[in-house]
């Protein structure tokens, strides 16, 4: 696995601490897969990070530790937001849900009103360029439309939105 990250742009702010960093991390399956081993880099605000690596290597168990889904087995992960979000691999849409309700998940959950909802989602629906897909369901796009589904969804919950400080450690 390999990180790159390009630096964020220079705009005179320099947070005290990165929103998302990794210390030492491991993690070891149940069944003895050694997934993740002194996994340790950091991410700053408006820093753009990819993660790359042949299948297998860890890149996804990274995304779902730093996103609280699967423990690991040591080291420390800090996130300085509650606000971090990633595209899994696949789609991962509701298929019962139009664009429109896909995009609106994060900010249901959010207890965002509906209004606000759904301008947030349409912002987002048209930042992605799927104007006019807004009430059709996932099957009946394009993968690559799928995939901008799942960027819009990301992309709708605004930054302003929970800024609380979280901290993971095991």
């Amino acid at each position: 696995m390999h990180v790159v990250s390009k630096p964020p742009a220079a705009t005179g702010d320099s947070p005290s601490s990165p929103a998302l960093s990794f210390v030492g991390v491991d993690k070891t399956f149940a069944d003895g897969t050694a997934a993740l081993s002194d996994i340790s880099f950091e991410v700053r605000d408006g820093e753009f990070v990819t993660v790359v690596g042949p299948s297998g290597c860890g890149k996804s168990t990274l995304l779902k530790i730093a996103s609280k889904l699967i423990p690991m087995t040591s080291g420390e992960v800090h996130v300085r937001t509650d606000n971090l979000g990633y595209v899994f691999q696949d789609s991962t849409l509701l298929p019962w849900r139009t664009v429109q309700a896909n995009v609106e998940l994060f900010l249901e959950l959010h207890d965002i009103d509906k209004a606000e909802r759904h301008a947030l989602a349409a912002e987002a629906i048209e930042l992605v360029g799927l104007q006019g897909f807004e009430r059709h369901h996932p099957r009946r796009l394009s993968g690559g439309m799928k995939m901008r589904v799942s960027l819009a969804r990301n992309r709708s919950v605004p930054s302003t939105r929970s800024p609380a400080s979280a901290s993971t450690t095991s």
